[in-house]
């Protein structure tokens, strides 16, 4: 099972990184799919792509989590080629609801991915308040 997930990280792998050079080709899915199928078949692999200075910024980008203005950007350039690719490319037929559909799906898991950074901020931010507060309270009972 081990290889079986080396084997298909190789693959996402060499399809995300020719996504960065072919429009329309994800590149962000596919080098995180290679991160969980390296982490499953590698712990060394998946060291390697995290270090690394091209996928590297990819998975870091994303453990970071979006602001608003980034997502929509992000959202706004998928929608520009998901259209392109709809009625330009494939101007008639299955594909274009294809595309539409797989933008959708795009959007959706852009805005779920926003949303979970933004309650760990969240979260985050309310447990540094708890800390504070009980920090004074030790100080004031000293």
């Amino acid at each position: 099972m081990r290889y079986l997930y080396i084997v298909l990280g190789l693959i996402t792998l060499s399809l995300g990184l020719l996504g960065i050079v072919t429009p329309g080709l994800p590149t962000t899915p596919l080098i995180l799919l290679t991160g969980v199928l390296f982490a499953k078949g590698s712990p060394r692999l998946h060291q390697k792509l995290i270090e690394n200075k091209i996928t590297g910024k990819y998975i870091r980008r994303v453990n970071e989590g979006f602001n608003i203005k980034t997502l929509a950007i992000s959202i706004g350039f998928m929608w520009c080629m998901v259209c392109f690719s709809a009625f330009v490319v494939f101007n008639y037929g299955t594909m274009r609801f294809v595309m539409i559909g797989l933008g959708v799906i795009g959007t959706i898991a852009q805005v779920i991915v926003l949303r979970k950074k933004q309650k760990k901020a969240a979260l985050i931010i309310i447990e540094n308040e708890i800390n504070s507060l009980q920090e004074k309270t030790i100080d004031n009972a000293s």
